[in-house]
């Protein structure tokens, strides 16, 4: 039970007590002849007045003890909450003490750690430097390999090319001895047909003038009947030609022309005062050389003669190409692929460092920029897709700058072709 429900001495009573007290001692004071001379009624108004006095006391000194137990009570209270409250604080710094003691701990494992993290950072650097060298060799090695690699492959195409020259050489050589040899059998013909034609020339020219007399004569008197006769030209032998060469030489009188014919044209050349002069025989026509056609050279072969040396650079040439097939007629027919997927393969070297890009319509493709192409091996790049539902239209750019000749591809889906780029 807490002090504050006890219920207070009531102040009252006490106080009533007193004043009956009082009262009394003045009762007897008054009524008493002589109240202070003698024992008694100075004893009860003594008395009256202490125990009156005493009984106003009373009821404050109670309630002075209660404040006095309620002040001590009330500083108890305060005393035990102050304890707890120490007991908390103590709990709490015990905790902060811990957690002070861990952080001091791990600051401890961070210091630690941060002196050790330069030596690390400097092991980690070795290493990364160590990798970078590694992987820079290898590299360097992986392209030694592949300049090597086109080295030879375009050391070999230059030896083909240079025996392909060789023996375009020859055969060019083969064939200016060939035609050299054939021009002069033709002049030594020429002089030969044109000594014959000679020859044939004065046989027909006698028998010409004698048919144009008879004409004057008959011209006079006609004649009974008319004589037909026939010249047969004397045959002409020829010196053997070579086969390949021909001649159309021309003459006055076409040979095999019958006497008849003859006589005709004199009759009518009558009415003239004096016979038309022979014309001069012409000149025979050069003969034609006719090369084979198996010693034919192809049209794309250089001559010696023509060579003009190029400086050798790393970049491996265009590839040969002596077809005279237009390059849209050379292109390989599309094929469907295996995979399903639409796939694009672009033979061309191009040198390190280049790349290949594509521009078109298609999956992923634009105009405006293009895409790259996958390395596959030396001179082989490759794009595909399966996200083709339609035709793929597109070009090839060297370094996403420079156009192919190749003009523009489409590609059906689901097929794959194979093209050949020159730069």
């Amino acid at each position: 039970m807490k002090f504050e429900d006890v219920p207070r001495l009531p102040k009252l009573p006490f106080i009533l007590g007193d004043i009956a007290l009082l009262l009394l001692a003045a009762l007897v004071a008054n009524r008493h002849p002589h109240p202070f001379s003698q024992t008694l009624p100075l004893l009860i108004i003594t008395g009256c007045v202490f125990v009156g006095c005493v009984a106003t006391m009373i009821p404050f000194l109670v309630n002075y003890v209660r404040d006095q137990e309620e002040i001590a009570a009330s500083l108890r209270r305060e005393l035990s909450e102050q304890f707890k409250r120490l007991m908390t604080a103590s709990e709490h710094l015990q905790h902060a003490t811990a957690q002070l003691k861990t952080v001091e701990e791990i600051a401890t494992k961070n210091l630690q750690a941060a002196e050790k993290l330069p030596y690390r950072l400097q092991e980690k650097m070795a290493e990364f430097n160590q990798q970078l060298a590694e992987t820079e060799n290898e590299e360097k090695e992986a392209l030694e390999q592949e300049l090597a690699m086109l080295r030879s492959t375009e050391s070999e195409r230059l030896a083909a090319t240079a025996d392909k020259i060789a023996r375009t050489t020859a055969e060019w050589t083969k064939l200016e001895a060939d035609a050299r040899k054939q021009l002069a059998a033709a002049a030594q013909l020429e002089q030969k047909l044109a000594g014959a034609l000679a020859a044939i020339d004065a046989k027909f020219t006698a028998p010409g003038l004698a048919v144009q007399a008879a004409g004057r004569k008959s011209a006079a008197s006609p004649p009974a009947a008319e004589s037909k006769p026939e010249v047969e030209p004397a045959p002409v032998v020829l010196p053997d030609a070579p086969a390949p060469v021909e001649s159309a030489p021309a003459s006055p009188v076409p040979v095999g022309q019958s006497a008849s014919s003859t006589a005709a044209a004199a009759k009518a050349d009558a009415p003239a005062a004096t016979p038309k002069p022979p014309r001069k025989p012409r000149a025979p026509k050069k003969p034609k050389v006719k090369v084979p056609a198996a010693e034919t050279p192809a049209p794309a072969e250089p001559v010696a003669g023509d060579l003009i040396a190029e400086p050798v650079t790393d970049e491996p040439p265009a590839p040969e190409n002596f077809s005279q097939v237009p390059p849209e007629e050379s292109r390989p027919t599309p094929a469907p692929s295996a995979d399903g997927l639409t796939r694009l393969t672009v033979v061309s070297y191009i040198g390190i460092g280049n790349k290949l890009y594509l521009r078109g319509e298609g999956p992923g493709l634009s105009w405006d920029k293009g895409v790259p192409l996958q390395f596959v091996s030396i001179g082989r790049w490759r794009w595909e897709t399966g996200d083709a539902d339609a035709a793929v239209t597109c070009k090839v750019y060297k370094n996403d700058k420079i156009e192919a000749p190749l003009g523009t591809l489409t590609l059906a889906p689901g097929t794959e072709q194979e093209v050949t780029a020159a730069f």
